[in-house]
């Protein structure tokens, strides 16, 4: 892959995670907490099987080598030994999940999933190879749940996990008659080439404890009201919308040289023919043009309250660079108006301050089944009905028979804010006058797709719920990072190459710094010697 290829795959891959709504984000963030929290469970599709199979193509049938793989360390994490089997547990977990998540980019990645990883050149790092980068996050996620595993034992966090690892046998039994064979080349396949049900018991498990405690941290880091009210109060501008009014008058510029012009330059293009280029203003021309449109700014300010364009609802963020400092600027009065310049588009605004306000609308919290199109959600929509038509039934049939239609665990999505960018007929139901809990509709979109959404109630303002949730995130990142500086790797064997390169870059750097170094201090001493 050249050079440009890699920019260009570079680029595919940041716009297919930054186009997309703050719904499809929400939505899709949903989606991707669940996919974490039932990991075990759904830890390969149909595809990712086929895919997978080339990783596990080369089961190693020695009994010798099996016994050193289950027993031999391979790594060390922690005060925790890891052995190959454990690893490669984790590595196929790690790579499935890169090519489910990513499996319409990977060509334009320049992965080839048909040929050795450690012989391909990773895009973003030319001195890695893709088996690198795999590696580098193994041993990431290995550190996690190690530190995670090891902070639960210690505060005695314990849960019954038996129904759970029932679920998952479960799971991986039915994927396995989907994909057409049998439930012990399955395992091996997913898991790596010694895995059997015994073998990755404990792992599953420590999985699964691991990802019960994190939802505990979760929960134990949401901060109070207060400590949330202290955090707008900091930050008020980052969560206040303001209401103006707006006359924007363009500068306009000359076509042609006038008496402000810069001197006409006497070169001249051969035989004497003048390109065709349009007329460039000189800085008198441009400074006069937008002294006229400051002009008309300030004419307009006794009929801006009137003629003004109104603008609500607009954040910070939102907001015109030229002119949002102005308007959130503390102490701002309704009324205020002024006129601000542009000088890089060269044009001038005339604005009047209307509001500034927290907007304490309630955002909404609901369940959510989406079907492929309205037959299908009228048939889920009448099976809930069947059922009970209850909160309770919904959520049955969001963990049983729709599972793969529920956008998360239970269906629900908590804080959907009528500002986000819903559509048009999801934002009308959602906040329609009269909407209580307990209301169950389907709705349909243009596109022919279907919702069944099931209102659960209010929540917090959209302003609260934000805060409340970086703030949660930021706790429990902190507390996960701190725990994971006691959880070093050590790889004696050098099994892990990118940990050999990782350690070539430090020598290097450090010699280049000592060469540095010594530089500079030759330089001072010869500059003493000369000035002796």
């Amino acid at each position: 892959m050249s050079k440009e290829e890699k920019k260009n795959a570079a680029a595919t891959q940041e716009k297919a995670e930054k186009v997309m709504t703050k719904y499809d984000l929400k939505m899709q963030k949903r989606a991707e907490e669940k996919r974490k929290e039932k990991r075990a469970k759904d830890i390969s599709t149909v595809v990712s099987i086929v895919i997978l199979l080339a990783l596990a193509a080369f089961v190693l049938s020695f009994p010798i080598r099996t016994y050193i793989s289950l027993h031999k360390t391979y790594i060390t994490i922690g005060n925790e030994n890891v052995t190959k089997a454990e690893y490669d547990f984790v590595y196929n977990t790690v790579v499935n999940n890169y090519l489910s998540n990513y499996s319409s980019y990977i060509s334009w990645l320049g992965l080839d999933t048909s040929k050795d990883f450690a012989e391909q050149q990773y895009y973003a790092d030319p001195s890695k190879s893709w088996k690198d980068y795999f590696d580098e996050s193994t041993v990431d996620s290995l550190r996690t749940n190690k530190a995670l595993k090891a902070d639960a034992q210690a505060k005695g966090f314990t849960k019954d996990l038996t129904e759970e690892y029932k679920n998952i046998v479960e799971q991986n039994k039915r994927l396995a008659k989907e994909a057409g064979v049998s439930y012990k080349k399955f395992l091996q396949e997913c898991y790596g080439p010694y895995a059997t049900e015994s073998r990755i018991k404990p792992l599953l498990e420590e999985n699964l404890l691991v990802n019960a405690y994190y939802k505990k941290l979760s929960e134990d880091m949401t901060p109070s009201a207060e400590e949330i009210q202290a955090k707008y109060d900091a930050e008020s501008k980052d969560y206040d919308y303001v209401d103006y009014r707006i006359k924007q008058f363009d500068a306009v510029l000359p076509t042609a040289p006038t008496d402000l012009a810069d001197p006409a330059s006497e070169a001249e293009t051969p035989d004497g023919n003048e390109e065709e280029t349009a007329y460039v203003p000189s800085e008198a021309e441009v400074e006069k043009a937008m002294a006229d449109a400051k002009e008309l700014a300030e004419a307009a300010k006794s009929t801006i309250a009137s003629e003004g364009e109104e603008v609500t609802g607009i954040s910070y963020a939102s907001t015109n660079d030229v002119i949002r400092d102005w308007l959130f600027e503390d102490g701002r009065k309704s009324g205020d108006v002024t006129v601000l310049e542009d000088k890089n588009a060269n044009r001038v605004y005339c604005v009047q301050f209307t509001k500034r306000y927290l907007d304490e609308t309630p955002s909404a919290d609901i369940r959510i089944l989406v079907a492929d199109n309205e037959e299908q959600a009228r048939e889920m929509y009448n099976d809930w009905q069947n059922g009970g038509a209850s909160e309770e039934y919904f959520k049955e049939l969001c963990n049983g028979k729709y599972e793969d239609a529920a956008v998360a665990e239970d269906g629900l999505v908590e804080a959907i804010s009528k500002n986000e960018e819903l559509t048009d007929n999801m934002h009308e139901w959602l906040f329609a006058e009269g909407r209580k809990a307990g209301d169950c509709e389907v709705v349909t979109e243009e596109n022919g797709v279907g919702y069944v959404i099931y209102y659960v109630g209010e929540n917090h303002p959209d302003w609260y719920c934000t805060i409340e949730s970086n703030l949660r995130s930021t706790a429990v990142n902190d507390y996960v990072t701190a725990l994971k500086e006691t959880c070093q790797v050590s790889d004696p064997d050098k099994n892990l190459n990118y940990l050999v390169l990782e350690a070539e870059k430090k020598s290097s750097a450090a010699s280049a710094e000592e060469g540095s170094e010594a530089e500079s201090t030759a330089e001072e001493s010869s500059a003493e010697g000369s000035a002796e």
